[in-house]
Order: structure tokens, then sequence, then C-alpha cells
């Protein structure tokens, strides 16, 4: 391992966190603690030596309880609708409930939801850093980590972990039902309300719960995704000195990544890499516990994905050519950025860390902190991204 940059050893890496984590405020979406972690990794990055490291500032939301309320209370207002009116407010709920199942479907992908444009009036930003190949580059590999983190969540994920794929796919499917239900109540003779009056109850429910959760305070991140944002900062140390051979890189600080992916997309959509010679390696939550890549993504059995066959393949051979570094390919309960780089058709793979039951440590609780950073396990993840890099360099 002496071979490894000196921008990657645990100090560097540690020094990185703790500064995110204790010198910035929270970084709650569209804040100003996400802005000041922007200004903060494009400072850390130019003082380093990069010279092109930009910010580029779009729209999101603060929360995800913007959309997820949103699409629940309307839900249960149409649920109400259905009961009040006659035949033909029927059909009308029936088609609003097909809405809902809809916008619910685009939540777990997860994407912004159909009506985001009405609703994304918020600033935020990523930073965008360019390190050229030394000679023509072949490739173009990106780093992603994304700058915000997230509520305090006892939905996402939910106390027992093994219910969140059941539980999560229920809000999905129950309002698919509903709305066929009123359909069905307008063609035949059979009477479904005792289903419309549990699935209502359900997402009274739900509501009940996203406005706990709304009053929970943001946690401080280290692990999600603070940890990702200090490799992808040594990273680019140890590249103003050692750009590689044949391979452009960019490091991608995004924003708004917990609540819809808006800052990836709004850099794809300008950007436009091509999908041809572009290489993802996101990172997230590699700070504690056991190292994989995964090989299948989602938190509802409706919105699973999985990495670009490229990618894997790129993790699969540096996880057999450096043991030591304990990496394996596993399923995940997550929702990241891959699955928005499937969509955009780029090929990427997801670096992240497992506990000792298989799930995301401390993923969206208070105690996602410093003090329970590892840094082994941060400097591990860190030498396995750089050892990627060398592997798509030289493949």
């Amino acid at each position: 391992m002496s071979n490894y940059p000196s921008s990657l050893s645990t100090d560097s890496l540690m020094a990185h966190l703790w500064a995110i984590c204790k010198q910035l405020p929270r970084r709650q979406p569209t804040t100003e603690g996400e802005r000041l972690a922007a200004e903060h990794v494009q400072q850390k990055l130019l003082s380093a030596g990069l010279k092109d490291v930009n910010i580029q500032t779009f729209k999101g939301i603060p929360t995800i309880g913007v959309n997820a309320l949103t699409i629940a209370i309307a839900g249960l207002l149409s649920i109400v609708f259905g009961w009040l009116t006659g035949s033909t407010g029927g059909w009308v709920a029936g088609g609003l409930m097909l809405v809902v199942t809809f916008a619910f479907w685009q939540v777990y992908r997860p994407s912004p939801p159909f009506f985001g444009p009405l609703v994304e009036r918020w600033k935020s930003w990523n930073v965008i850093a360019s390190i050229p190949a030394k000679k023509t580059a072949k490739k173009h590999i990106f780093l992603i980590g994304h700058l915000d983190a997230q509520k305090q969540r006892f939905l996402l994920p939910p106390p027992i972990p093994a219910l969140m794929k059941p539980s999560q796919t229920m809000i999905i499917v129950l309002p698919f039902l509903v709305g066929l239900s009123f359909w069905l109540e307008q063609l035949t003779n059979i009477n479904f309300f005792w289903l419309q009056l549990i699935t209502a109850l359900i997402i009274l429910g739900l509501i009940t719960a996203l406005i706990y959760d709304e009053g929970q305070p943001t946690v401080e991140g280290a692990n999600d995704n603070a940890s990702a944002m200090s490799i992808l900062l040594s990273t680019g140390e140890a590249l103003a000195t050692q750009h590689l051979e044949n391979s452009d890189v960019t490091l991608l600080f995004t924003g708004c990544e917990e609540v819809g992916h808006h800052g990836l997309i709004a850099y794809l959509d300008k950007y436009k890499p091509d999908p041809l010679n572009s290489y993802w390696i996101d990172l997230e939550l590699v700070g504690t516990g056991n190292l994989c890549y995964a090989t299948r993504h989602g938190v509802t059995y409706l919105n699973q994905y999985q990495p670009g066959k490229q990618m894997l393949a790129v993790a699969e051979k540096t996880a057999a050519a450096h043991p030591e570094l304990g990496f394996c390919g596993r399923d995940m309960l997550i929702l990241e950025e891959i699955a928005t780089l499937n969509r955009y058709g780029q090929d990427g793979v997801c670096l992240m860390g497992y506990d000792e039951k298989g799930y995301l440590p401390n993923w969206h609780r208070l105690s996602d902190d410093f003090e329970h950073i590892e840094p082994k396990t941060l400097q591990r993840a860190g030498y396995f991204a750089w050892e990627m890099l060398q592997a798509i360099d030289n493949q």
C-alpha cells in the first residue's frame, strides 16, 4: 500500500471529513450549509493546485417531504372525492389515484416527479473539478460524491430495515389498486369501500409519519456523504500532480442528491457526457463497516436497478486483484445516483459500506456523525477508488 498517494492517508482523509462535519453547518439541500460545503470544496481543490474547478447552480427542493407530502395528500383527497361524488366522481377519483401511483413510482425510482418544475424553487449547487489526461484523452472518468445530508428519517429506512421493500412497495401498489377499484365500481356492482378505507388510513398514517420526519434535525452526514467528499478531495489533491495518462477525470460533488438527484440531472442535462467513453464511480457511505460495490439497488420491488455492466466488471476485477482492500459485490437497500445514470444511458457502479446485518450503517440517523467513522475503512475505500481509476486508464 506504500505506492498510494500520501493524500489518501487516514490523517488526510479524516482531516477533510472533520472540517466538513464539524466546521460547516448541517448540509440540508438548498440551505446555507450546502452552499458553504460547495464553496469549501471549491477552495480546497483550488488550493491543491487544480485549475478548473467551477460551481454550477440549479433549482431543487430542501426536503423530500415537498414531493412526498404533496403526493400523499393528493391521494387522500382523491379517495375522499370519490366517496363524496357520484358516478362521474368515481371515474375522476380512479384517474387521480393512478396519477398518484405514477408520482410515487417516480419518487422511488428515484427521480423528481412530473410536477417537479412547479415546486423546484430553491437554489442548489454542484462543484465540478476537471483534470485533463497527460496525453490525448481516450476516456472520461467521473467520481461522484454528494454534498448534501438528509434529515433523520424513520420511514427511510424504517426501524426494521427488512420491512423496507415490502412497506415502500405497498405505498405504490395500494393507490394503483384503489384507482382501479373506483373504475370497477362504475362497471360492476362490486363495492370496494373497505379497500379504499384501508388505503385512506394507510395514507393518513404515511402523512403523519412524513410530518414527524420533517420535524427531525438534519444529520451530520459523516458517512452519508462526507466520507465520499473526503475521498474525492484527497483524490483531487493526488491528481493535481499525478494526472492519468489516457483519461480525463471529473470530480463531481452533487447537490440535492438526497431529494431526487437534482444536481446530477442538472449536470447531465447541461454537459451531456458521451456514454461511449464515460466511466462513473459513485461513492456512498464508505466510512464505516464492511465495503462493497452494489450489484442491485432499490428500496421497492418495483424500482430495482443494477450497475452498468462495464463498470461492474471493473469493480469485480479490482476486488479480485486487491483482496486486501476487502471489497465484494452485494445487493443493497439503497437509492443513489446510479439510478439516474442508468436513465441517461451512462455506465456506473456504486461503492458503499454495510453493517453486520447487511444494511447501510447509521443511514439517515443522528448516529451518522464523525465519531462513528472508521479511518481504516475510509482509507480502504479511497484506495479501491484509486485502483479503479488506474484500471480504467490502463485498459
